[in-house]
């Protein structure tokens, strides 16, 4: 199970003391995941991120917000336009 990267919860959402957006953002998962809120899904939705968009955890060589193999830009979902892995 993955925990909170800033005190350690298992919670997803608000109620973070150390974030500082005060919501548990999650290190350590499988990246099929949004660090913030758990779900599968890429893009907007995400309940809990500042941004309102999911971001997944790093691994298998994918973008963290759309889930591409690509490198480079044309991320539709990253805040910088860019592939992040």
């Amino acid at each position: 199970m993955s925990q909170c990267k800033y005190c350690g919860s298992t919670s997803y959402g608000s109620g973070c003391p150390y974030s500082p957006t005060h919501k548990h953002e999650h290190s350590g998962g499988d990246e099929q995941k949004c660090v913030f809120c758990g779900s599968t899904s890429y893009g907007s939705g995400c309940p809990y991120s500042p941004t309102g968009k999911h971001k997944h955890f790093t691994g298998a060589n994918k973008c963290i917000y759309c889930g591409s193999t690509s490198s480079g830009s044309g991320c539709p979902y990253s805040p910088t336009n860019m592939h992040e892995k």
